[in-house]
């Protein structure tokens, strides 16, 4: 029998889904856009270390500000997402004002961000165990971690390989963040129905 929820846990938990919901469609287009970037990506047979750096730049600063976005509807730890919203803006403003950045600095900065973010999305998707869904948010991170290792383990790795991986990554972060959309329009009513079932 689950315990009951307390009333600050009740109170937290009216906030955030609240404006989960009021944010559904904001995820959803980050969501498309990040898929859809992902396989343009990936659809690239000839790429250029320039080119590499301008698609890492660009997906980094758009991450960069859905992170700052997402941070709004956070209560707990909402500094944090911030902060990883700073970092990887201003990750993606390094690869736009240092053109001549070697493919080794620009896979170990691909490399740790997918590891920071992985961490934090494993951390939040565990503190949100009591969430529909709270398992696609843990996927997502263990997944960040692992193409973390790969690119941080061989910075000096081909294009095409750092390529592809940056490819997947933006899919599954953006079909992850499809689902997470969809789940969150119908936030509030489901957290009603968790906090009648909880404390019946």
């Amino acid at each position: 029998m689950p315990s009951l929820l307390t009333a600050d846990e009740i109170a937290v938990g009216d906030v955030v889904t609240d404006r989960m919901q009021k944010l559904w469609a904001w995820y959803l287009a980050g969501g498309i856009l990040s898929v859809i970037f992902g396989f343009v990506v990936i659809s690239y047979k000839h790429v250029s270390v320039n080119v590499l750096i301008y698609f890492a730049s660009a997906y980094f600063i758009a991450v960069g500000l859905f992170l700052l976005v997402g941070s709004l509807g956070m209560l707990k730890q909402r500094w944090l997402l911030a902060v990883m919203g700073v970092l990887w803006i201003a990750a993606g403003v390094i690869g736009f004002v240092w053109p001549h950045i070697t493919i080794y600095v620009i896979a170990l900065l691909i490399g740790w961000s997918f590891l920071v973010f992985g961490v934090v999305d494993i951390v939040h998707s565990l503190e949100r165990r009591h969430l529909p869904y709270w398992w696609v948010q843990l996927i997502r991170g263990v997944a960040s971690v692992v193409i973390a290792f790969l690119v941080i383990r061989h910075p000096g790795g081909t294009l095409t390989g750092i390529v592809v991986l940056l490819g997947i990554w933006a899919i599954l972060f953006g079909v992850i963040e499809i689902v997470g959309a969809f789940s969150a329009r119908h936030a509030v009513r489901d957290w009603e129905s968790l906090k009648a079932q909880v404390n019946r």
